[in-house]
C-alpha cells in the first residue's frame, strides 16, 4: 500500500511538472512570437509586397463553385483540413465523410458559439463525430470567436468570406481565394490551422498575411491611410468608430465606395451608415445577391480579402485571416466585380 502511495505521489508530482513544463514553455514561444510580430508590424510597408503567384480568385453566387470544391474533396488524396465558423453544407459534410473513408487524413475545426446560434455547428459535429472524423471546436481561450475560412486539400488552400452553408454558393455575393502549388504559403496556413486544432497559442505575420487577433488595427489603419485616390470596400455591417472616422476623415481627399448588404440587414449600423454618407462617402446596399464579402480595394493596387467584419470584436479579439494582394490580374477581376455591383 505504501509503495503504491509513493508511486502515485511520483506519478502526480512529474505529471504535474510536465503540465508546468509544457505551460511555460508555450507561453515563453507565444512571448517570442508577440515580439517577433512587433518588430513586422514596425517594418511593415505597402512597398515591401511580394507578387503571390499561384493565385486565383472567384466569386459567387454560383453552385458550380460548390461542385468544384466536392469534387477537389472526392479527388483528395492525403489530407482535407477545414477550419471555419458555420458548417452547414450537406454536400460537402459528406464528401468529408467519403475522404476520411478513403484514408485520406481529415480534421474539422469549428467555432461552438456561433453569434446568436449557438448549436448551429452541432449537427455537422455529431455527424462527423459518428464516423470517427477529428472535429473539434475551437479554443476560447485564445480568441473569443473561431471566425476563419479556411480549407486545405492537398497541397492546396483556399480562404474565402463564406461559410460553408448553401445558401452562400446560391444567394450570396462571396469571393475565394485558391492558393495553389505555393509551398510557402501551403506550409504557414499548415502551421496555423495544426496550432488553432491542437489549441495552441498562435501568430504569424508577414506582409501579405495577417491572422488576427493581435495587433492587427495597426496594418489595417496603414492600408487606409495609404490611400491616395480611392478606397473600395465591401462591408457585411460596420460598427467601429476608429474605422468610421478614419474614412470620413480621408474622404476629403480621395473617392470611398462602399457595398453594404440590403438595408435592413444594417440597420443597427444605420446611424454609423448615414454619418459616411453625409461625409460624402458613397454607399450602395445590394440585396441581389446578398452581400457578405468582406473586401478592401486601394488605389486599385492592393485588395485585402478577408474574414473580418467592420467591428472592434472581429478585428481586435476574433481569430481572423486577412490576405494583402498585389496581384494586377486578381485586382483587375475583383474590379470588373465591384464595379458592376456598385452600379446595380
Amino acid at each position: 500500500m505504501k509503495r503504491f502511495f509513493v508511486f502515485l505521489c511520483l506519478f502526480i508530482l512529474f505529471s504535474c511538472k510536465s503540465e508546468y513544463s509544457d505551460f511555460h514553455s508555450q507561453s515563453y514561444k507565444y512571448s517570442e512570437i508577440l515580439k517577433e510580430n512587433s518588430i513586422l508590424e514596425e517594418n511593415f510597408s505597402l512597398d515591401l509586397l511580394e507578387n503571390i503567384d499561384w493565385l486565383s480568385i472567384r466569386h459567387t453566387p454560383d453552385l458550380w463553385l460548390l461542385d468544384e470544391l466536392v469534387d477537389r474533396i472526392n479527388s483528395a488524396n492525403n489530407r482535407v483540413y477545414v477550419e471555419v465558423y458555420i458548417f452547414t453544407e450537406k454536400r460537402l459534410r459528406r464528401a468529408l465523410k467519403n475522404a476520411f473513408v478513403r484514408w485520406v487524413d481529415v480534421k474539422v475545426l469549428l467555432e461552438k458559439n456561433v453569434y446568436m446560434a449557438p448549436s448551429l455547428n452541432n449537427k455537422t459535429y455529431n455527424k462527423l463525430k459518428n464516423v470517427w472524423i477529428d472535429v473539434r471546436y475551437s479554443n476560447t481561450h485564445n480568441y473569443s470567436l473561431n471566425h476563419t475560412k479556411m480549407m486545405i486539400i492537398d497541397d492546396d488552400v483556399i480562404i474565402s468570406t463564406w461559410n460553408y452553408s448553401y445558401s452562400s454558393f446560391r444567394n450570396n455575393r462571396e469571393f475565394f481565394l485558391f492558393l495553389e502549388n505555393n509551398d510557402y504559403f501551403l506550409e504557414v496556413f499548415l502551421e496555423i490551422f495544426n496550432n488553432d486544432f491542437e489549441w495552441n497559442k498562435f501568430l504569424h505575420s508577414k506582409n501579405e498575411l495577417i491572422l488576427s487577433p493581435y495587433n492587427t488595427r495597426y496594418k489595417f489603419n496603414t492600408l487606409l491611410n495609404s490611400a491616395k485616390e480611392s478606397i473600395k470596400i465591401y462591408s457585411l455591417n460596420f460598427s467601429d468608430t476608429k474605422i468610421k472616422d478614419l474614412l470620413i476623415n480621408k474622404a476629403k481627399d480621395v473617392d470611398i465606395y462602399i457595398i453594404f448588404p440590403s438595408l435592413d440587414k444594417v440597420s443597427n449600423n444605420e446611424k454609423s451608415i448615414d454619418e459616411l454618407i453625409s461625409n460624402w462617402v458613397w454607399v450602395r446596399y445590394l440585396s441581389s445577391p446578398s452581400n457578405h464579402a468582406k473586401a478592401i480595394l486601394v488605389d486599385d493596387k492592393y485588395l485585402y480579402i478577408w474574414s473580418v467584419n467592420f467591428s472592434r470584436f472581429s478585428i481586435e479579439e476574433n481569430r481572423e485571416i486577412w490576405l494583402l494582394i498585389k496581384n494586377k490580374d486578381i485586382i483587375w477581376k475583383f474590379l470588373e466585380v465591384f464595379n458592376k455591383d456598385f452600379n446595380n
